[in-house]
This record gives C-alpha cells, structure tokens and sequence, in this order.
C-alpha cells in the first residue's frame, strides 16, 4: 500500500463537518453569554419597573411576586447556560483527533477538527465563565433588595 503523499492538512475538507455540528458549535460558543445577557436584561427591566414606575422609588416593589419572579429567571438561565456548556463538551469530546502518522502512535487531528476542537474548547471554557456569571446574577436576587435605596 502506498503511503498519502499529500499534506496532512488536506486530507479532510476544510469545513470541518456537517450543519449540525456548526450548530453545536456556535450554540457552545455564544449559548452561555447570551443567556447571561437575557438574565440581565429580563432582571434589571422587571426590578427596574417594579421599583420606579414612574417619578419616585418605592420602598416595596408593585408586583408581591417579583423575587419569584426573578429567581425563576435565574433557573431558567442557569438550566440554559448548563446546557450550552454540556454542548459545549461533547462537542469538544467528539473532535478528538481519529488519524496517525505513519510510523508514529500519535493521534492528529485533521485542518477541520483541529479547528472545530478548538472552538469546542473556547466555547466550553466561555460557557463555565458566564455559568459562574448567571450564578452570581441570580446570587444578587436573595442579597440585595431590588427596591433598596443607593445611599
């Protein structure tokens, strides 16, 4: 059998896999902070309306349900943010490098799943950055009053 002449890097087609995985990847990539963004914006505009509805502060929010209210915002996204990581990770553990040199027990990747394990990865390590951010913005709901006065 003759050994592949051509270089290792085109082997394999450049786009690194089928539409599905894109998906995965771009849903580990940008799942967590946007999730993040939607916590803060749902949170902040509720408390924010809850507490100022018109000219002057109140002391005690209009809706007796507003800390459920946020904290089942927080849930929702934790449970968001969670799962963009666990896509996140699999997709990671499924770009594992499947070809070996010639003579060498070494494992390569190919030009596409090298790329696509490094998204894989980037997006991981994004979603366990913002998992701790949607944490810690839930966190502030049980903390701080969302009607408690700046000074």
């Amino acid at each position: 059998m003759m050994p592949d002449t051509k270089p290792l890097a085109f082997n394999s087609p450049a786009s690194g896999g089928a539409g599905a995985s894109k998906i995965r990847t771009l849903i580990g990539l940008f799942g967590a902070p946007v999730i993040w963004v939607i916590q803060m914006w749902l949170s902040e505009s509720l408390a924010a309306y809850a507490c100022y509805p018109h000219q002057a502060p109140l002391s005690i929010p209009v809706w007796n349900s507003l800390l459920p209210i946020l904290a089942v915002i927080s849930s929702l996204c934790l449970t968001g943010g969670l799962l963009s990581g666990f896509i996140a990770w699999t997709t990671w553990l499924r770009a594992k490098p499947k070809r070996k040199l010639p003579g060498n027990d070494k494992n390569i990747p190919d030009a596409g799943e090298g790329r696509k394990r490094f998204l894989a990865m980037l997006g991981l390590m994004s979603s366990l950055l913002f998992i701790v951010a949607i944490i810690f913005t839930g966190c502030a709901v049980i903390f701080v009053s969302p009607c408690s006065p700046w000074f």
